[in-house]
């Protein structure tokens, strides 16, 4: 039996995954595009809209998940006081967390930027479940909006908080370093004790990347500094565990346990919270809890 046929073809198959070498590079262009030259108010517009438009987010369809993730659940089990208490819940899309967290019974106020997604969590809470939606942003604290009824919310009225939850990597769709310590003032301000933050990570590579498209986009000033765009999630920072520990330190937060492990369905989160007095010592244990917090969530 001849095998120049299926040989033949299989060259053809092969040959078709020019289309997805293209496509990849594609993405990456766009990326490098987006992140440098789009305004921030068409990077927020357009991270709206990308989870308005995931199903998975928005409370009331049927693909909505309701429950936390494992790692959510470890963390919060070793960070929360027992129910009853405060939480304040940031980026909190369609709910979920708010939800999970209600159920067991915290009492939570939640916000979350697309108020199409603030107004499900309204519209489409589980029975017996109440939870305080608003809209607005990290940026808008301490002043928010009432998805409810349009009213102007001050958190400060209202606090403080007994916990905080920053949503499920909402804390890297913030744009700059200043943002993201702003954010964590913010949301320690309100916040009595610890608060919980999940991210996207990258590590340090061992050797600068090469080849024409990386020295085309030196030249050009269009460096990779952690910032990425995609269809699906939109604008997003990758964090560096340096990184997270100087913009915590410069919130006026400490570290109080860390995880970077991604394997197995875990995902890179920090506890931190307000400390009594900066010090040596303090940053010495900051550094040390996120240089071994890739093989364990507890420190």
């Amino acid at each position: 039996m001849s095998t120049r046929g299926p040989r033949l073809l299989a060259r053809i198959i092969r040959l078709s995954t020019v289309v997805d070498r293209a496509a990849r590079r594609f993405d990456q262009i766009r990326s490098v595009l987006i992140t440098r030259w789009a305004s921030p108010s068409v990077l927020d517009a357009y991270n709206d809209l990308a989870y308005e438009r995931t199903p998975v987010y928005r409370a009331g369809t049927p693909q909505f998940r309701h429950t936390l993730f494992n790692w959510e659940t470890e963390a919060i089990a070793g960070a929360f006081p027992d129910p009853p208490g405060r939480v304040l819940i940031g980026g909190a899309g369609g709910g979920r967390e708010a939800f999970a967290l209600a159920a067991r019974g915290y009492e939570v106020v939640a916000f979350e930027p697309s108020a199409d997604l603030a107004r499900s969590m309204v519209q489409h809470a589980p029975a017996g479940i109440s939870v305080e939606a608003l809209i607005g942003r990290y940026e808008d604290l301490p002043s928010l909006t009432s998805a409810a009824t349009g009213a102007r919310v001050d958190l400060r009225l209202q606090g403080p908080f007994a916990v905080a939850l920053l949503g499920w990597t909402s804390f890297s769709h913030l744009r700059t370093s200043t943002a993201r310590i702003a954010a964590l003032q913010g949301m320690g301000e309100l916040t009595s004790g610890p608060m919980v933050l999940s991210f996207y990570t990258r590590r340090p590579r061992p050797a600068p990347p090469s080849g024409i498209w990386h020295r085309v986009a030196e030249a050009l000033g269009l460096r990779f500094t952690g910032d990425l765009f995609t269809p699906f999630v939109g604008f997003h920072h990758l964090s560096e565990p340096d990184e997270l520990a100087k913009e915590v330190r410069a919130a006026g937060l400490e570290i109080v346990q860390g995880s970077f492990d991604e394997l197995d369905g875990r995902w890179p989160y920090l506890v931190v919270r307000r400390h009594s007095g900066q010090n040596a010592d303090t940053s010495s244990r900051q550094a040390a809890t996120l240089a071994r917090s890739g093989e364990s969530a507890l420190t």
